[in-house]
């Protein structure tokens, strides 16, 4: 199959794939780029500078990726029935278009009843493993905080995914630990970037979880290498909101409910 290596420049940033000629355009984007080109006055032989605006309004996104509103493109993977972002999402925006607040501020985060973002630490280097901490106000507001056609995942989502990879139907309502029986867990965690012993890690499911840690209700960052957080879209209370966890030191996950305050990564799935 002949192929074709598309770059594409959004907001400053830079990225090359090589994709079929036969892929789609499934996202809209406008990239902006100026060139230089020679010319030549009538009356003078030296050469002249031109800038000419290029604009390319469509994208080409491979049938196993996905791009949300800010140009970030995604792999994806099968599971059972569902298709999931095989990434942390890092968008600063709702599919409609409208930003997500960032506040590094601790004081101001604990403060919080609406949506907003961070980076691990303040430290733009985390984002490209381990993608923005949310607030559960961004996940579960109606706007959708991931790209159109996919959504945050419901408790239920993430039943039937442990459903698929192992865990008993008697366990899916169970709070902590599910799954380790049949490596629940480490058929989902990465191989990369968890600390030892990354119990059972294998990533046959192609989900490729890496430990990105939380922000915590005081506005801290903690866990990195050790713990990941992934919110679900349902309460369990008004306080509380139901979330995974998978450590480093297990080969199951964990059911729990957090309050809405904290920050965790984002995975999505198609709807």
């Amino acid at each position: 199959m002949e192929h074709t290596t598309v770059s594409k420049s959004y907001f400053g940033l830079m990225r090359n794939r090589t994709l079929p000629m036969c892929v789609f355009p499934n996202v809209v984007l406008i990239v902006l780029g100026l060139f230089c080109i020679p010319g030549c006055r009538k009356d003078d032989e030296d050469p002249v500078t031109q800038t000419v605006l290029v604009v390319v309004d469509t994208v080409a996104v491979h049938p196993d990726e996905v791009a949300d509103v800010d140009g970030n493109i995604y792999s994806t993977t099968v599971i059972g029935s569902q298709r999931w972002m095989a990434e942390n999402l890092r968008t600063v925006h709702y599919s409609n278009g409208d930003p997500i607040p960032y506040v590094p501020s601790g004081t101001q985060w604990a403060n919080l009843s609406t949506g907003a973002w961070s980076i691990y630490d303040s430290d733009a280097s985390y984002d490209v493993f381990y993608g923005k901490l949310y607030n559960w106000y961004t996940v579960s507001d109606s706007r959708n905080v991931c790209p159109a056609g996919w959504h945050v995942p419901a408790d239920a989502d993430w039943m039937e995914l442990e459903q698929t990879l192992g865990v008993p139907v008697s366990d899916l309502d169970l709070i902590g630990l599910r799954g380790a029986a049949a490596n629940v867990g480490g058929q989902l965690k990465a191989n990369l970037l968890w600390d030892s012993p990354n119990t059972g890690a294998n990533d046959n499911s192609g989900f490729s979880a890496y430990p990105g840690g939380n922000r915590t209700v005081n506005g801290a960052f903690g866990s990195i290498g050790d713990i990941g957080y992934w919110w679900s879209a349902s309460e369990q209370d008004i306080d509380l909101a139901w979330l995974r966890q998978l450590w480093w030191s297990s080969a199951g996950i964990y059911r729990a409910s957090s309050s809405k305050e904290i920050g965790g990564s984002v995975r999505c799935v198609e709807d």
